[in-house]
């Protein structure tokens, strides 16, 4: 039986502290036909020595800057064949049969352009039973948090099925969909840099016709530093937004904000202006008063606004799917 190859592409900077687990798990997979390319983003820890010495049997490209997690993975995707991408984080750990149930689960279904893990915490290097994430679920405010976080799992997701969109840690996708859905010949969007891309992408999916779909068969372990998920009230939202970088959180405004001016209906978001308004205003005000170095990303955003309205343009014209097909998501 032929297997068709995997591309495993793993974009990374000043990873040493996970690199050796990550790509052990590369190693101990049971699906036979894989390549591996490690796109190191101008590491200044021993990463790039850790990949040359442990594991010479991968392919490193050892860039001279950091061009950010979208642009890397665009050039991977230049440099591989497979048929299907894993989309790998620095901080994942594989089950070893990770990759075999995933081509199993894609073969099945033509429409899966993206697969979403079971992804479970790995805490201290040890793998737990709380989940980390299913994929995302989106509400009518636009809201996006990740399915299943911090949850004991105990069967509750056992069952295979669409999602909105499948979350970065470690993606599984069909390079088919991802060459259909580029924009302008950029599968991640460059001008994100980081953070976000997945949603972007997830998104843009749907619209051109291709499923998010997780299985609990394809199990990962992902020792998440951030989350995006806002829990009950303000005090733990505050206590959550402080464990996430300065710079993420700039990212993370920019970036969701292009995310829903490219791909969300016009007529969707007046529907559900009354959500977005209101979570909108609450977000500004926590951001006057909490994090007003997050507003310096403004200038930038109204210089790329004329870029993200083109792109806009471009995929409402290559659309597949109608609008009440993706306001289904949206949830209260």
């Amino acid at each position: 039986m032929e297997h068709p190859v995997v591309s495993v592409n793993l974009v990374v900077q000043n990873g040493e502290k996970y690199i050796r687990a990550c790509l052990r798990s590369v190693q101990a997979q049971t699906y036979p036909a894989y390549e591996v390319i490690v796109f190191d983003n101008n590491s200044t820890d021993a990463t790039r020595t850790i990949v040359e010495q442990e594991f010479p049997e991968f392919r490193l490209i050892a860039n001279p800057e950091n061009l950010g997690f979208g642009p890397g993975q665009n050039m991977c995707l230049t440099r591989t064949q497979g048929k299907y991408v894993l989309g790998l984080c620095v901080d994942v750990v594989l089950d070893e049969n990770f990759i075999t149930h995933a081509v199993e689960t894609m073969e099945h279904d033509a429409q899966i352009g993206a697969l979403q893990a079971k992804i479970f915490r790995l805490e201290h290097g040890e793998k737990t039973d709380v989940i980390d994430t299913t994929g995302f679920v989106i509400f009518k405010s636009r809201r996006v948090i990740n399915r299943g976080h911090g949850e004991k799992d105990v069967g509750q997701y056992d069952v295979a099925e669409e999602v909105f969109s499948y979350e970065g840690a470690v993606p599984f996708w069909r390079r088919e969909a991802l060459e259909k859905s580029s924009v302008f010949g950029e599968v991640h969007d460059e001008d994100y840099f980081w953070y976000a891309d997945d949603i972007d992408l997830g998104w843009r999916l749907r619209l051109f016709g291709w499923k998010s779909y997780y299985t609990p068969r394809v199990i990962a372990y992902h020792d998440r530093s951030t989350t995006k998920r806002l829990r009950s009230g303000w005090r733990d939202f505050i206590a959550l937004r402080r464990t996430i970088p300065m710079r993420k959180r700039t990212l993370d405004w920019q970036n969701q904000h292009f995310t829903f001016i490219k791909n969300d209906f016009v007529l969707s978001a007046l529907k559900d202006i009354r959500y977005i308004l209101s979570r909108e205003c609450m977000l500004f005000c926590y951001i006057i008063i909490y994090e007003p170095y997050t507003l310096r990303a403004i200038p930038r955003m109204l210089r790329l606004f004329p870029r993200m309205l083109r792109k806009r343009r471009y995929i409402m014209k290559h659309k597949k799917v109608t609008r009440r097909e993706i306001e289904r998501w949206f949830i209260v």
